[in-house]
């Protein structure tokens, strides 16, 4: 049973990132045949990290990954909290929640692009409250804020699966030991506190994780929203490959990429030990 996943893993995970170190390592720039395969070592490397995008590329993908991955984990367990609350309409909130999960990350983008435009309905709504005179040029803004402005994006389209996830992890915390809690006169801050939270830890740092991972990776939202005006590496790596035909570089960018997202998985596994995560997983305990 372990070979044909072996065969699987190493199918669509191992032999494409060792596709990807291999061309890091060699030169291959497709109006330059003559040189394509020739050994280049860690040129490829030192080219990229002497380009003058490369530094702040790093800032900016650090930068959108970590403040959309600590809003995403914080306000969806928020909403989670509430949602547990087992109100009147509840469902039909979770229902509608689900909306923007589904529409495809690449038209998301789009989609706030068009609603930040000075003619947008973010501009007709500040407007119309009487709370600016004049349309504001948001798609304009210096680079960090519209950074700020692409992890609206990302949290408004990754929101409700963080949301339901914590939910339902919170629906297996035992009910006996609320109640106890409840009988000894624990307020709701305190059994939140010392009761759900430390529950909750190990699937808010999965969550933490997936949406780290993602934001690291994420190409198409933001692309389709800025439009390669603010660079993270992954638009670098795609521009490198597909625009200037260097696919040294571009598979370069996409290693350096890769060990930035096993930093994240070390340190996640720092937090939380392996053990701790796949019991957890498989048993809820």
């Amino acid at each position: 049973m372990i070979l044909p996943a072996l065969i699987v893993v190493g199918l669509f995970t191992i032999f494409p990132f060792a596709e990807a170190i291999y061309l890091s390592l060699v030169n291959y720039i497709t109006y330059k045949p003559g040189e394509i395969g020739s050994f280049a070592g860690l040129n490829n490397y030192a080219g990229v990290a002497g380009e003058s995008f490369f530094v702040q590329s790093v800032i900016n993908t650090f930068l959108f990954t970590a403040v959309s991955t600590a809003i995403i984990a914080v306000i969806g367990l928020g909403i989670a909290t509430v949602l547990n609350q087992r109100f009147r309409g509840a469902s039909i909130v979770t229902s509608v929640m689900l909306v923007s999960w589904a529409v495809p990350p690449a038209a998301a983008g789009l989609m706030w692009r068009f609603m930040f435009q000075s003619s947008g309905w973010v501009n007709r709504m500040l407007l119309g409250l009487g709370l600016v005179k004049e349309p504001i040029y948001f798609l304009g803004a210096p680079q960090v804020v519209q950074i700020l402005y692409a992890v609206v994006v990302q949290v408004w389209q990754q929101l409700p699966f963080v949301v339901l996830l914590l939910l339902a992890t919170m629906q297996l915390v035992p009910r006996s030991i609320m109640d106890s809690a409840e009988i000894d006169g624990a307020r709701s801050l305190s059994k939140f506190r010392d009761i759900v939270f430390p529950f909750l830890k190990p699937a808010i740092l999965v969550v933490a994780a997936f949406e780290a991972f993602l934001a690291l990776t994420t190409y198409d939202l933001v692309y389709s929203f800025a439009g390669g005006q603010f660079g993270l590496i992954s638009y670098y790596t795609f521009a490198e490959m597909f625009t200037y035909s260097n696919f040294g570089y571009g598979a370069a960018l996409a290693v350096i990429l890769a060990l930035m997202s096993i930093v994240v998985i070390l340190v996640i596994l720092r937090i939380v030990p392996p053990n701790k995560l796949y019991r957890y997983s498989f048993t809820g305990e």
